[in-house]
């Protein structure tokens, strides 16, 4: 029987928590122990969400030992955050007066600062050491090993235009100490170059899904929620956070609805702290218009399935992201989408063919593409049509997991066989 290769993943949040890096990490876990003979253990935090980091007041998860998800044995440590009074003031000054050691400070405040996390590391045989993502500080914790320490591959999953969080030289320079740092878009592979990686280093891998991986029950969705077969259905599904541009969606959704009386809004995905904020601006719309928005959040996988089947477009106008997995199931369900005007996006999304772009916070634009697929139903087949092609050719989940399997092989045996 083959040596299995002993992985320890570090994140800083797994399942329940939110967030696409932690779904994405959770997805990876699960499918290297089940169908590539990897043994895999996750060190994370107790934080439902990176806000947990600089906000105390935020409920946490239990801490209770290790435990088990399909296979992945999962620990879960606290953060300290009793130095918060001190970093938040220091590192905001000395990021304004560009102070050195500013990017250090950030990383502090920013955290985590996970003593378990680290402590557990140094305890944990392992072949090869994973780390996800930047800008945050338990990335620096492989390499407090010592020179004996197993090889480090780091997932990188930058928002390149976030210079408070990503602009941080500290953690930068890690990449070139790690085996190998993983770039999931060429804008992003080549944004970490221009900040000092060795080309060599850094490995493009994207994201993926799985032809056939949602499997909606058409029509279930709109029959939930008492939405008309004929009514036009706009859905954001993701994470509810404020970078997401889901309070533009609700800003422009009055003028949509006086243009298409029959439109209804969906806002599915993991609540967030600022869940609370999105249905406040639901509730200050004009009545009927708050009537017809819905919010289904912490969807399951079948649920999830169930509203981007059932929606006529995928809207996820947003500040800025790493990837964009969600355009990547809406597309497999052949849907139109529209999404933010980030490098990311622009590198994904093939504006006017395979969606739209449009930029953040600009409501002019998103009405403007919300009112030319409402009104025209063959450019939302056409786009959809494209869509999936586009995902069925360049990310195919399987295709991918290739990818970062022959990575994290390498790594492990850069070494020699293993012990």
């Amino acid at each position: 029987m083959k040596k299995p290769i002993r992985l320890v993943q570090l994140v800083h949040g797994y399942p329940p928590a939110v967030g696409g890096v932690e779904f994405s990490v959770r997805d990876l876990c699960e499918r290297l122990v089940r169908d590539r003979e990897f043994e895999v253990t996750v060190l994370t935090t107790n934080a439902y969400t990176v806000a947990n980091f600089f906000d105390p007041t935020l409920p946490t998860m239990p801490v209770k030992g290790a435990e088990v998800q399909n296979g992945v044995q999962i620990h879960r440590f606290p953060v300290v955050t009793r130095w918060l009074p001190i970093l938040r003031p220091a590192q905001s000054i000395a990021w304004k007066m560009h102070l050195p050691g500013n990017g250090v400070l950030r990383t502090w405040f920013h955290g985590p600062i996970c003593p378990g996390m680290l402590q557990a590391l140094r305890n944990i045989p392992a072949d090869v050491i994973c780390a996800a993502s930047f800008p945050l500080n338990h990335m620096r914790y492989p390499f407090l090993l010592g020179p004996n320490a197993p090889p480090v591959v780091l997932f990188a999953s930058t928002h390149t235009e976030h210079a408070w969080g990503f602009e941080r030289p500290n953690l930068l320079r890690l990449m070139n100490r790690s085996y190998a740092t993983i770039a999931h878009t060429a804008y992003e592979r080549e944004w970490l170059i221009a900040r000092g990686a060795r080309a060599d280093k850094v490995r493009l891998i994207g994201h993926g899904v799985d032809r056939d991986e949602l499997r909606p029950h058409l029509g279930a969705f709109r029959s939930a929620h008492g939405i008309e077969p004929g009514a036009f259905l706009i859905a954001y599904v993701g994470q509810q956070g404020a970078h997401k541009g889901i309070d533009t969606l609700l800003a422009v959704f009055p003028q949509m609805l006086e243009v298409c009386p029959s439109v209804w809004l969906a806002i599915g995905g993991a609540r967030t702290p600022y869940s609370a904020e999105l249905r406040r601006l639901a509730a200050l719309l004009p009545k009927h218009a708050a009537s017809r928005v819905i919010f289904a959040d912490d969807l399951t996988t079948q649920k999830k399935a169930d509203l981007l089947g059932d929606c006529d477009v995928f809207a996820s106008p947003s500040e800025a992201e790493s990837f964009g997995i969600t355009t990547l199931e809406a597309w497999s369900l052949a849907k139109p989408v529209i999404v933010g005007d980030s490098p990311s996006q622009r590198e994904i999304v093939e504006h006017g063919v395979t969606g739209f772009r449009v930029s953040h916070g600009n409501r002019a634009d998103l009405l403007d593409a919300l009112v030319r697929l409402e009104r025209n139903q063959e450019l939302r087949i056409a786009m959809g049509q494209r869509g999936r092609e586009r995902q069925l050719r360049d990310f195919d989940r399987t295709a991918v997991e290739n990818q970062y399997v022959n990575v994290l092989r390498e790594a492990a045996f850069s070494r020699g066989p293993l012990a």
